[in-house]
């Protein structure tokens, strides 16, 4: 029997029925088998994080027009490049905002890639490993992985869902389902260009929300008996819907997405913008959510990447870019952690911008262009422990090279994998972990060196928080 990629994962629509949840993963029932761990080496997570907030530039940004900046026969000439200190240089045209905020930021320069395709590339951006059609179906997100560390943390008054996505339904690959851990992992993906997320908090809807749940909880007993054998099927689905019916009837859910004409303003009333504002707002709610990843979408500009006439360019990309990820940074550093004196929510925050990969250096091709490259490109880290201002890794002059990786592997390039266990760490989790009963019999390694053609180093990027 032939069988399709699109096969391994929940259909788009069922995503977006369900909230974005990842309940008809194809592995729910094994799921809810209790999961047994092994540590698979020495770790020591730093836990200096209580939040992460991924922000993944989908489709590609041009590295060396960027946070890696070469002059060559590409550059535009209204870039207005400035030095920001000795070897960091921005195009004021591209990153006005982030220009006045790079003491905050860290740059990796020192990436590589597996992947040199979008669908491949975006999931590995969201799985953190390479894309296995063999296994694909029971892998979980790392959202997810982290949504289920975290849950022994989470407090009573906590109903917001830990993992919150924001626009995930515009990658290539959709959101990802939970694979073989339990639904209750699952991601919360809103669409906010389309509106979707808020919920209404009228006394009278919220009434009605209380006597169909109630109603819905005596239709339950009494179909119980039948079930006999099968109530573990129904366990998931029961579980959604009492999270469900908790995140409705609390009131700081709408308040979350209550964004002035102002702050959309000062944002950017677009896919990353309102993801960030978002982002923000749960943040500072503190009512469960620990993990959002926020997808911007529309950066592969394999032609007419820098034409003005064209509605969607890297100008446009990158100014939403830099407005949402600067006012994300400040208006977190603004605020005070409500647990830590002296410390703000940024302390507390680890923000990651990934990619999943570059684009081609040098003059622009055929179609006043940039291709996809995966053999150098970066990251940019702030908040939640790291150290700001500085940059990892070096390239070559044109930046087709990695010159020097700037982390205690040498020559082995820094990758997803890296990005992942770096986050893990930040959130105070084991990255060296492995889960042993999966469904195929596989160990899932929460960061695997062996996915690939290539070996990926199993390690965190240290040298991000000293």
């Amino acid at each position: 029997m032939n069988q399709r990629l699109s096969d391994l994962f929940p259909a788009r629509r069922d995503l977006l029925r369900l909230g974005g949840h990842g309940l008809l993963g194809a592995f729910a029932s094994q799921a809810l088998v209790p999961q047994s761990a092994r540590a698979a080496g020495r770790s020591n997570p730093r836990g200096t994080a209580r939040f992460c907030i991924v922000i993944e530039l989908a489709g590609a940004l041009s590295h060396v027009d960027s946070f890696d900046f070469k002059e060559d026969a590409g550059t535009q000439k209204d870039f207005d490049v400035r030095a920001i200190r000795n070897d960091l240089y921005l195009s004021n045209r591209l990153f006005p905002e982030l220009s006045k905020e790079m003491d905050r930021v860290t740059i990796v320069r020192s990436m590589k890639s597996h992947e040199v395709v979008h669908f491949r590339g975006q999931y590995y951006t969201q799985a953190g490993r390479p894309l296995n059609p063999a296994q694909a179906s029971e892998i979980p997100s790392v959202g997810s992985v982290v949504a289920m560390e975290l849950e022994a943390q989470r407090r009573e008054k906590d109903t917001f869902p830990t993992y919150v996505g924001c626009n995930l339904d515009t990658a290539g690959c959709g959101a990802l389902s939970t694979g073989f851990l339990h639904p209750r992992h699952s991601v919360l993906d809103v669409n906010l260009k389309s509106g979707g997320g808020a919920a209404p908090s009228s006394k009278d809807a919220l009434a009605l929300l209380d006597e169909r749940y109630r109603l819905l909880g005596e239709l339950d007993k009494v179909m119980a008996p039948n079930r006999s054998g099968r109530d573990r099927s129904f366990g998931a689905f029961r579980d959604f819907q009492n999270s469900a019916y908790r995140l409705l009837g609390d009131e700081r859910w709408p308040q979350a997405f209550n964004m002035s004409k102002e702050e959309q303003e000062r944002y950017g009333s677009n896919e990353v913008g309102l993801g960030c504002l978002l982002a923000r707002n749960l943040v500072q709610a503190d009512a469960g959510t620990r993990y959002i990843h926020i997808t911007h979408p529309d950066w592969d500009h394999h032609r007419d990447i820098y034409n003005h006439s064209k509605k969607s360019n890297h100008y446009i990309r990158c100014n939403e870019f830099d407005r949402a990820f600067a006012n994300l940074m400040r208006d977190l550093r603004a605020t005070a952690s409500p647990r830590l004196v002296g410390k703000t929510l940024l302390d507390e925050t680890l923000i990651v911008v990934a990619t999943e990969f570059g684009r081609t250096p040098g003059a622009l091709n055929g179609i006043a262009g940039r291709h996809h490259y995966n053999l150098a490109y970066l990251s940019l880290y702030a908040g939640g422990g790291t150290k700001g201002g500085r940059i990892i890794g070096k390239t070559n002059a044109t930046g087709e090279q990695v010159a020097e990786t700037g982390w205690k592997y040498g020559k082995q390039q820094i990758k997803t994998e890296n990005v992942y266990a770096s986050i893990y760490s930040a959130l105070g989790i084991d990255w060296r972990k492995e889960l042993t009963n999966t469904p195929s019999k596989r160990a899932y390694r929460y960061i695997d060196m062996l996915g690939a053609t290539e070996m990926a180093m199993d390690d965190e990027i240290a040298e991000l928080f000293v």
